[in-house]
């Protein structure tokens, strides 16, 4: 006897928010942009907000979108009987649909009116990732939806609708055998048997008037974007289409004139930073606080994405014992430091800014007598004309055996006195307690060993 396969519970998605890469501008219609862009920002470049709204098939690459001018909204109402009717993917209606809180509290009502068509409303938990992935997805898919055109007429009415257009005729490929499932067979069958799902048709329930509220939920993407860039519109000659793209390709676009700027020919000094976050004892929470900046924009900083003010540069450089070399005309990592062997490249790249390229005798210290630290490797990078750093390497790990391809002109293990290895693993420790204690504790170790100093170069012996 066969047991009858049930039917997979029906769920969809239902998410609204204002567009993060698509916008409207007056001459060029729809534009793409390719990095998000604050709304205030967005003002500069005559661009308008839309509002995205969007149904997504609970667990499966099949989604629906529209879009409407943030002036204009759409009602909740009108856009899901609107989906339900039009988008065959979807397969009308669901037995859920799940929203997030801040949806749920802008149109009270909504739950009443999807029970007269027999659609239980969901409320997503804080921690449910699957909505807001939904969401994401949708966002991501919208940069690309916008085709190329040959339209008189730019208005805002008229690229919506043509927006609109492109939405449906994409959820329509895909619907009809697109590229859902390609190289996943369990995927590809789980598309399949919903697709075979018989199409359940809405009922009729009021569309007429606005049954929801906007609000600043719609842009809570805002929160998480630096500042912004210079951009500059570009038309696509692959594809046609219009972007704002970033960069400064363009003199004619406005920029603000607050970024601090160094006026030298290279400024590197976001990119060592990056490197000695990724060398430093402390996290970059840590480092970030010691700056009294905030975690976001030492990390917008390091990747390139934004400055930052005068005061927060020194004092980020200050923490960092990063300095401007006069004589090769760009920042160097002058130090001296304690770091933490954890990436091969930036600890590559720091010894040889340190080390000018290779001008030192890097070495492994051990204790002349009595057992080494259980734990770490020290390894001293005497550079000449410059204090001693150490670079602490923790036993068993594989970037330990690699630091002598990683140093030029490596020496291998040199012995030291107990009470001199003692000093260097204290040092050590105490400069690895607070991001504004490594520099400083390393100059206090210098200073103790001056006269051990031979010709500039540092000799432990």
């Amino acid at each position: 006897m066969s047991i009858p396969v049930m039917p997979p519970n029906r769920e969809h998605h239902f998410y609204a928010s204002i567009a993060k890469f698509l916008f409207h501008h007056p001459e060029h219609g729809v534009v793409s942009v390719s990095d998000p862009i604050r709304l205030k920002d967005a003002e500069r470049y005559v661009l308008s907000p839309l509002i995205l709204y969007g149904l997504t098939v609970a667990g499966l690459p099949i989604r629906w979108m529209t879009f409407a001018p943030v002036i204009q909204p759409k009602a909740f109402r009108e856009v899901l009987l609107d989906a339900w009717t039009k988008a065959e993917g979807l397969r009308g209606l669901p037995d859920v649909l799940r929203i997030n809180r801040h949806l749920a509290k802008a149109s009270p009502t909504l739950s009443a009116d999807m029970a007269r068509i027999g659609v239980r409303l969901e409320i997503a938990s804080a921690k449910e990732k699957s909505l807001p992935a939904s969401l994401r997805s949708a966002q991501e898919a919208g940069k690309w939806l916008p085709r190329k055109h040959e339209l008189d007429d730019t208005s805002l009415a008229q690229a919506v609708q043509t927006l609109c257009h492109d939405a449906q005729d994409n959820h329509n490929h895909n619907a009809r055998g697109g590229a859902h499932g390609l190289g996943n067979q369990e995927l590809g069958a789980q598309i399949q048997q919903w697709l075979a799902l018989p199409t359940r048709q809405p009922g009729t329930i009021p569309t007429e008037g606005l049954d929801w509220e906007p609000g600043p939920w719609l842009s809570s993407w805002e929160a998480a974007l630096p500042p912004d860039q210079l951009r500059y519109f570009n038309r696509s000659s692959f594809d046609g289409r219009t972007w704002l793209l970033a960069g400064g390709e363009a003199s004619d676009v406005p920029i603000e004139d607050d970024d601090f700027s160094t006026g030298f020919d290279h400024d590197n000094s976001a990119e060592i930073a990056k490197d000695l976050l990724a060398c430093w004892p402390n996290s970059p929470a840590g480092i970030a606080k010691s700056a009294g900046i905030a975690l976001r924009h030492l990390q917008w900083f390091v990747s390139g994405k934004t400055t930052l003010d005068r005061t927060a540069r020194f004092s980020l450089e200050t923490v960092l014992g990063i300095e401007y070399d006069e004589g090769v005309g760009c920042y160097t990592a002058a130090g001296p430091y304690v770091l933490i062997a954890q990436k091969p490249q930036a600890i590559e790249r720091i010894y040889e800014d340190i080390s000018g390229g290779g001008d030192a005798c890097p070495c492994e210290i051990v204790p002349s007598q009595g057992p080494a630290d259980p734990s770490w490797r020290y390894v001293l990078i005497n550079a000449f004309g410059k204090p001693p750093t150490f670079v602490m390497a923790p036993r068993g790990e594989k970037i330990a055996e690699r630091l002598p391809d990683l140093m030029i002109n490596y020496e291998g293990i040199r012995a030291v006195s107990q009470a001199l290895f003692r000093d260097v693993v204290s040092t050590c420790a105490r400069a690895c307690r607070e991001p504004a204690a490594n520099v400083r504790e390393m100059r206090d170790f210098a200073k103790r060993y001056e006269e051990q100093w031979i010709d500039c170069m540092w000799q432990p012996e």
